[in-house]
């Protein structure tokens, strides 16, 4: 059986509204349609994960409504386990999503259920984590239950991924046991102290970074590509030109291709190449968990599509 892939994380009904631009304060616009997607940056990397052949668990909370049914419905079909899920009585987390005439969107979250994630329910499930070869975590779900999680899997020498998002401080001690901190510039920004508005920029709020104890910075810069930083250097993954549809959940595939390869053992470089490559695909289609490629459509376009990974 292959090495198991354990998310913990938000779990969401998405409810999604195209709009040609976003609204500015206190404007009302008419938008041009409106979908409903499952979603949740755990549920959405679980997913990403899985589609792309890897075994995957998730664990989680979900409320005792509709949207509830159909989040747990939705998992099951894309082979995610979900013996995990807890099933409490609050509403499921939503998020409020606007895209507009360039795929740009803007996103409020309301975390519910996902907010009843508690140190208990972790302390009762670390047997789970410790069985898992791959941890991936977000910051959707209580900052407690985050670094309880990785302390119990930097004890027993798992691959930890931690994707800071939406970005908030974070305990030092918990940076330094991440094996990859997967950030975006804004993110990058938050937990540097520092401007991200250039790759200079960037550079140097990593380096805040690593000298404060981080191993590995993914930083992911949406068509700028993605950059690793640590201490020996830089790798640079150019991003694939695709026709843009709909940003949701882009950096949620790119995660989950990275968990599905490094559980695979394979190589960082090209790790990080498939990561790339499910990012781009998942910009392509409109929606979160409905974007995400599955094995053969990423197989497909990297032989379609050619990019080199450069170190320096």
């Amino acid at each position: 059986m292959k090495k198991k892939i354990l998310v913990i994380g938000s779990i969401n009904y998405d409810l999604v509204v195209f709009t040609p631009r976003h609204p500015a304060p206190g404007e009302t616009i008419i938008g041009s349609r409106f979908q409903t997607f499952p979603g949740g940056k755990g549920a959405n990397q679980a997913v990403a994960a899985a589609r792309l052949g890897g075994n995957v668990q998730i664990i989680g909370n979900i409320g005792q409504d509709g949207f509830g049914e159909e989040l747990l419905e939705n998992l099951c079909i894309n082979q995610v386990d979900t013996t995990c899920i807890k099933r409490v009585n609050d509403s499921s987390g939503t998020a409020l999503i606007t895209v507009n005439a360039d795929g740009q969107n803007s996103i409020v979250v309301v975390p519910g259920a996902n907010a009843t994630l508690g140190k208990e329910d972790i302390e009762g499930l670390r047997d789970t984590i410790q069985s898992a070869a791959v941890l991936v975590v977000q910051l959707e779900i209580p900052l407690e239950v985050v670094t309880q999680a990785i302390d119990i899997a930097y004890t027993a020498g798992l691959i930890i991924l931690l994707n800071p998002a939406p970005a908030m401080s974070l305990p030092q001690e918990t940076l330094q046991k991440v094996t990859y901190l997967i950030p975006n510039e804004s993110e990058l920004a938050l937990l540097s102290g520092l401007p991200t508005d250039d790759l200079e920029g960037c550079r140097r709020a990593a380096q805040v970074l690593l000298s404060k104890g981080c191993n590995q910075i993914v930083l992911t810069r949406g068509d700028q590509g993605a950059f690793v930083f640590n201490q020996t250097g830089e790798i640079f993954v150019p991003s694939f030109k695709v026709p843009v549809v709909d940003t949701t959940a882009a950096g949620d595939a790119f995660i989950g291709g990275l968990a599905a390869a490094l559980a695979d053992g394979i190589d960082l470089q090209i790790a990080l190449l498939r990561a790339s490559a499910a990012g781009a695909l998942a910009v392509t289609k409109a929606g979160a968990q409905t974007s995400l490629p599955d094995i053969t459509e990423l197989d497909d376009f990297l032989k379609k599509h050619k990019q080199e990974v450069k170190t320096h």
